[in-house]
């Protein structure tokens, strides 16, 4: 094993490491973990959910029931609260608030789980980069700095880079490439 003399070589033994292991494996993981990780939250507050190891928890003395894994019901159902939310707050143009709201639902639900699976990780960032563009411009525009800008950087990231070498879509590639 060598051994390393400088505060400079250790710095480019260290980074070369990193390099070499984050980068075609946990980086990409971790962002495909994160992106979907944020929209799958988003699916669960517009429809109804099983929850799964509940939990009582007292706070202030009044008992919360809490979960510590919530699943989204099958059949996917829209709560009231998401309709009226999109007819009003997240009301876009040139398209019904119906289909706003499943298409939205629709893509929360599916997007994630291919993300997690790396599976069409490109298209499914990309998705998601145009899906946060249109909350920002129609729904949140004051959100850029705070949020939105974070989302679009990580699915610009996994459209250009691709899902790294954990994921499906990488296995694919090498089973499937002439």
């Amino acid at each position: 094993m060598k051994t390393i003399q400088s505060p400079r070589a250790w710095h480019v033994a260290v980074f070369d490491f990193l390099s070499a292991r984050l980068a075609p494996d946990f980086l990409p993981l971790l962002a495909r973990l994160a992106l979907a990780g944020i929209f799958w939250r988003s699916l669960l507050t517009k429809v109804s959910t099983v929850k799964l190891f509940t939990y009582t928890e007292l706070i202030n003395d009044f008992p919360v029931e809490r979960a510590r894994m919530r699943l989204p019901e099958l059949p996917l159902d829209l709560k009231a609260a998401t309709l009226h939310q999109f007819r009003t707050d997240f009301a876009l143009p040139l398209l019904p608030p119906e289909w706003a709201a499943w298409m939205a639902t629709l893509a929360e639900f599916v997007i994630p789980i291919a993300l997690i699976l790396g599976v069409a990780t490109r298209l499914g960032a990309l998705a998601l980069v145009g899906m946060t563009l249109v909350i920002q411009v129609f729904v949140f525009p004051e959100a850029w700095w705070s949020t939105h800008a974070l989302w679009v950087v990580i699915g610009l990231y996994l459209a250009v880079n691709g899902p790294g070498r954990v994921s499906l879509d990488h296995a694919a590639r090498r089973v499937f490439a002439p």
